[in-house]
């Protein structure tokens, strides 16, 4: 039996969070003898995000799955909050024995939890969903996108380790015991580079690493969150990893 904790960070993700809790429940029905909590980290979306939640964690709640709802102040950078978010799981009395991260906008197909979950019985302590592996793939990016991604990750792959197929992607299991031993509160990179800082954080410590070929589908409603200077944050970001250097504090 495996106790655990989906982080899922939001800003502004009415339209899809009601579903996306939906069928990540639906996931939880099919594994009765694990437990499943989705911790929705909310920073203050104003289009009404918290209050969908607020509905579905009555609605939904089941012998093996609850929804709880965390307020956060506002928008500080997809790392603090997710460094917020698995501090907050980790303080609990019963805390999870894995954390999954996962995006709130329907990339992250629910339907690959029931692989994490095999791979995580299977004794691997840190798994990814890797897009660049066979299986894998992001057929409804444009060839430009899928070009910059792709480079982006042959570049940290080249510099940081090829165990890790997929460094930018967002759709991870963690073991609690290794995000203990890492300490995420000391990343540093609290932007969208907090994601590969934390893999190779993860890389470099876990026991066994595995990974899951997953298909990246685009967001339906709303638009991408990535800002532009992430490209040139991240290639400096990688630098600094490599050879030692303290990464640079971002929140963009």
């Amino acid at each position: 039996m495996l106790n655990v904790a989906i982080a899922i960070p939001t800003y502004n993700e009415a339209k899809n969070i009601g579903r996306l809790l939906e069928l990540i429940r639906a996931v939880s029905q099919v594994h009765p003898e694990d437990s499943f909590c989705v911790y929705v980290l909310d920073d203050a979306s104003p289009d009404g995000t918290s209050e969908v939640v607020a509905a579905e964690s009555e609605k939904l709640k089941g012998r093996n799955f609850r929804i709880e709802l965390v307020r956060r102040k506002g928008k500080e950078g997809l790392g603090k909050a997710y460094i917020d978010g698995f501090l907050h799981i980790m303080a609990q009395s019963n805390p999870p024995d894995y954390i999954l991260q996962m995006d709130a906008d329907l990339s992250h197909n629910p339907e690959y939890i029931t692989q994490f979950i095999e791979k995580a019985s299977d004794g691997a302590d840190f798994i990814i969903g890797a897009r660049y592996i066979k299986g894998g793939g992001t057929p409804d990016w444009s060839l430009f996108r899928k070009f910059l991604s792709r480079g982006a990750n042959i570049y940290t792959r080249l510099m940081l380790g090829r165990r890790i197929s997929d460094y930018t992607g967002g759709y991870n299991m963690y073991n609690s015991g290794l995000l203990r031993k890492i300490d995420v509160s000391k990343i540093s990179n609290l932007g969208y580079g907090f994601l590969v800082e934390l893999k190779y954080k993860c890389m470099r410590n876990c026991e066994k690493l595995d990974e899951i070929p997953i298909v990246f589908m685009d967001r339906t409603h709303g638009v991408s969150k990535i800002p532009k200077s992430t490209i040139i944050k991240s290639f400096i970001l990688v630098l600094k990893l490599k050879f030692g250097g303290k990464p640079a504090n971002s929140v963009n």
